[in-house]
């Protein structure tokens, strides 16, 4: 309590003791009542807490608590773990944790499952088809920042996706003890490490396939490696490995004779008593296409969006871009399905007037140095104002554009595009994917939209510039594969001629089994517009079993998905349907066999030595362990106090004895014949 409170507050007592003596003490002797000193002592009481109420005054009090610390249980919920049939033996673990009364009272304990995401436990189940253990440390850091927090890890220490480990490990703030799960016996062992191929191949070109071998084990061998298409074999060869020379890489071109889904089994051949004959064979697909797009980028001057143009486009191996000066220029258009027109001028004439005639789809890019004069008489797509003033403006994502399905690729984050300054009047309403947005204000300019009419495709982007976007995009995902794939179904979509469908599925060839398998749908009414309403449903059979399956889709924003992870290794054919509509797509795709949980032979018992400083465990010493941290001195209760202020006027008591001594002043003096 403040010195002015202790003052209002003695004041308060002075002003209640005079005003209750004034009413009954200092009255004519002949009215006192004999019993003054009681009437007295309640209205000095109500008046008193009248007056605290109003001065409020805060008292302080202090509370004592005592924290425990925290101890961190983090569980590998890998399908690795049940490969090395310790599932149970992790569990008992646990449970003996949760057992230990001593443990108990001293920590708080928490439990984190990790594997493909991180989650607190509720159950384990050891099916998770991925191991990222970096985003632990960094979450556990985030969360347990400011607390002592020692932290058990128990796992195999094998790592299949995501940045390395141990860095992260190493530099954890808390005590980390790793308790290894598995199998720590050394063995032999002949594995096929990695696969890289294109997805893509071009029918009679060859493809190139490089395949990385590791080899663990004292003797010198000699194994053949042979790839396999159907029961034919396509490739042999004998490689050779001993304890020095341990890898192998086999790089090598394969024939691409026949159009379709082309499923390869690479295969190693075992060593004597090799303990995992998993990691010894490996499927890879490759899709044959007899077709390839190519696109005609024309210029009247060198700038760094025609490099980003052409590295996007041609980041699928399907097309191929070409990169022409208008003054040059002298080919056909017909060779090509679609004309990049960079910031066009009068020299872009005959262009223009093949593409009108010829009905040719192509993308116009604007920017400082179009010619708007003469770019507003050469299409009648869109009229511009023409300003010399020029303008900078952000993309802003318009969620409802629905001639394919893109998502956010943050794109409020990409760096402003130039043009010149004035709006721009369709004849036609376009597809706006990108609206343009000033000073943090969007508008309803577009930056990039699409028309189509009479089968002819045309697409425009207001803006020069864009090669920052690919450049912004790279710092964002450590990749070009983002932005690539955005520029891509721009390019994909203007450049096929096929009518518009009003069901569209996007699904891929083939996935691998164990990654996240989801098919995307999208269906439009008879104006072409998103139709949120329709029932889904997806009808799947696979093609050796012939078990059928059958799924709804599920509204997502402005698409339709359903989640397929459940599924088997395999190939299935599809049928997507549409609820009281006679519209139906079909397909087919193929689940790769390969789990790379199973990869591994032992644990990684070098490396979880490493990150724990050698507090190493086995789930066998878990007895051990919990005793070393119960009886340790680093971690102990810590007793915290706290000052909790309270003001006064929250103390209902107060109020009450306001209304008790005013009612009993009431009653007695009733009582006496006074009232």
């Amino acid at each position: 309590m403040t010195g002015q409170t202790l003052l209002f507050t003695i004041l308060a007592a002075i002003v209640a003791i005079g005003l209750s003596l004034l009413f009954y003490f200092y009255n004519s002797k002949k009215k006192r009542s004999k019993h003054w000193i009681i009437f007295s002592v309640l209205r000095f009481l109500s008046l008193f807490s009248l007056f605290l109420l109003l001065i409020n005054p805060k008292l302080e009090t202090l509370e004592l608590s005592t924290e425990k610390p925290n101890l961190v249980v983090a569980v590998d919920n890998s399908s690795s773990i049940a490969y090395f049939n310790e599932e149970e033996n992790v569990r008992s673990f646990l449970q003996q944790i949760k057992d230990h009364q001593e443990l108990q009272e001293k920590f708080k304990v928490d439990y984190y499952s990790f594997g493909s995401e991180i989650k607190k436990v509720d159950t384990l189940s050891f099916t998770e088809n991925k191991t990222e253990i970096t985003p632990l440390f960094d979450n556990l850091t985030e969360i347990y920042a400011e607390q002592v927090t020692p932290t058990i890890l128990i796992t195999d220490g094998n790592q299949t996706y995501g940045e390395d480990y141990l860095f992260t490990a190493k530099q954890y703030p808390q005590d980390l003890y790793a308790v290894a799960v598995g199998d720590t016996t050394f063995y032999s062992d002949l594995k096929i490490e990695r696969v890289n191929v294109n997805k893509y191949a071009y029918l009679n070109n060859k493809f190139p396939v490089e395949v990385f071998l590791n080899y663990t084990g004292d003797k010198a061998i000699t194994k053949e490696v042979k790839i396999e298409l159907g029961n034919t074999k396509v490739f042999s060869k004998k490689l050779s490995f001993s304890k020095e020379k341990n890898s192998e890489i086999l790089q090598l071109h394969l024939p691409a004779n026949r159009v379709g889904l082309l499923s390869y089994t690479i295969t190693a051949e075992t060593i004597e008593n090799e303990k995992n004959t998993n990691n010894n064979t490996k499927k890879f697909l490759v899709e044959v296409i007899d077709e390839k797009t190519n696109v005609l980028i024309l210029s009247s001057f060198l700038h760094p969006d025609l490099g980003a143009f052409k590295k996007a486009i041609e980041s699928n191996q399907q097309r191929e871009a070409s990169i022409k000066l208008i003054s040059d220029f002298k080919e056909s258009l017909l060779d090509y399905q679609l004309v990049l027109l960079y910031q066009p001028t009068s020299a872009f004439k005959s262009v223009f007037d093949q593409i009108r005639k010829e009905k040719l789809n192509s993308l116009i890019v604007t920017g400082t140095k179009t010619d708007y004069q003469f770019l507003n008489k050469s299409q009648d797509f869109f009229r511009k104002e023409i300003f010399t003033q020029l303008e900078e403006f952000q993309p802003s994502y318009h969620s409802g554009y629905s001639s394919f399905q893109q998502p956010d690729i943050q794109f409020s984050s990409f760096p402003p595009l130039k043009d010149n300054f004035g709006d721009v009047a369709f004849k036609t309403a376009p597809q706006v994917l990108l609206y343009q947005n000033i000073n943090g204000v969007k508008t309803n300019l577009p930056i990039i939209a699409t028309t189509e009419e009479n089968q002819q495709k045309t697409g425009f982007l207001f803006g020069a510039n864009t090669w920052k976007w690919r450049a912004k995009s790279y710092v964002q995902q450590k990749s070009y594969e983002t932005y690539d794939d955005f520029f891509g179904k721009i390019i994909q979509y203007l450049s096929s001629n096929q009518r518009r469908e009003r069901l569209t599925v996007d699904a891929q060839a083939f996935y691998n089994y164990g990654d996240k398998i989801s098919i995307l749908a999208g269906y439009f009414d008879k104006n072409y517009t998103f139709d949120d309403r329709a029932k889904l449903q997806i009808s799947l059979q696979e093609k050796e079993t012939e078990k059928t399956y059958q799924y709804p889709f599920i509204l997502q924003s402005y698409s339709y998905g359903v989640n397929l992870n459940q599924l088997q290794p395999g190939t299935y054919t599809y049928k997507v349907t549409v609820e009281e509509e006679n519209i139906q797509k079909t397909g087919s795709f193929t689940i790769v066999d390969f789990e790379v949980e199973k990869q591994f032979l032992n644990t990684n018992l070098d490396k979880l030595q490493k990150i724990s400083e050698e507090n190493v465990s086995f789930l066998s010493q878990g007895t051990a362990l919990l005793t070393q941290l119960v009886e340790s001195k680093n971690y102990q209760s810590v007793q915290k106090s706290a000052v909790k202020k309270s003001s006064l006027i929250d103390w209902k008591i107060l109020l009450a004895i306001i209304i008790v001594c005013l009612s009993a002043e009431w009653f007695l003096r009733k009582y006496k014949g006074l009232i």
